[in-house]
């Protein structure tokens, strides 16, 4: 189910977004990696909200992110909870996925939180370089974990992904076994439901502002 609000205080307003998605509903089940089956990685909402001039993208889970988390696999492995977000009409190919017009993507931004076995870390990934033959920018960008471990949050400045009124989005949570630029993503869960892929054939809901 999809639901946009909006509400004002006496100085801010915040216009949000909404998709509710069911529990155990994973397309990524049958996946070899078993990290992917965990409740953690298991989405029941995601949201985007504008204040001011800032989105906060957030995803809450059907169970706690456990306070010690195992390593994840492989040599570059992580775990993600992110959101891909499409602001303009296209494909770009390239970071992080692998080159080749074949790998291309429709979204230009994702707001990643990943964990790698030490340390959490939130960052933007800005693909809109590679569409000119330039490099994907990839600046930190702030993140919070809420004291019940359950819901993620990431905060991106409006002008960084260029302020759009409008674009389309899609939560996706994974576990990356090899380093980026290559194909080891395998996803565990998206909101809206999708294809257990990360790509053109995801189904992406939309953000319009003042709706």
């Amino acid at each position: 189910m999809l639901v946009a609000s909006v509400s004002t205080g006496a100085a801010v307003a915040v216009q949000a977004v909404f998709v509710d998605d069911p529990a155990g509903d994973s397309p990524a089940t049958s996946n070899a990696h078993s990290y992917v089956d965990e409740p953690y990685f298991d989405i029941v909402r995601a949201e985007i909200a504008k204040r001011s001039q800032e989105f906060i993208l957030t995803i809450r889970l059907e169970a706690p992110i456990p306070a010690t988390l195992p390593n994840p696999p492989g040599e570059d492995g992580t775990f993600l909870w992110m959101f891909g977000l499409d602001t303009q009409s296209g494909d770009i190919a390239g970071f992080p996925f692998p080159p080749g017009i074949g790998e291309a993507r429709r979204f230009e931004f994702f707001g990643v939180l990943s964990w790698d076995g030490d340390e959490f870390q939130a960052r933007l990934i800005d693909r809109t370089p590679l569409a000119t033959g330039g490099e994907a920018l990839t600046p930190p960008i702030p993140y919070s974990i809420n004291a019940a471990r359950n819901e993620v949050a990431l905060k991106v400045g409006a002008a960084m992904i260029g302020d759009p009124a409008s674009f389309k989005w899609l939560a996706i949570t994974a576990v990356r076994s090899a380093h980026e630029g290559t194909d080891g993503v395998h996803p565990a869960d998206f909101a809206p439901d999708g294809q257990p892929q990360i790509g053109p054939s995801a189904a992406p809901r939309k953000f319009v502002e003042g709706c």
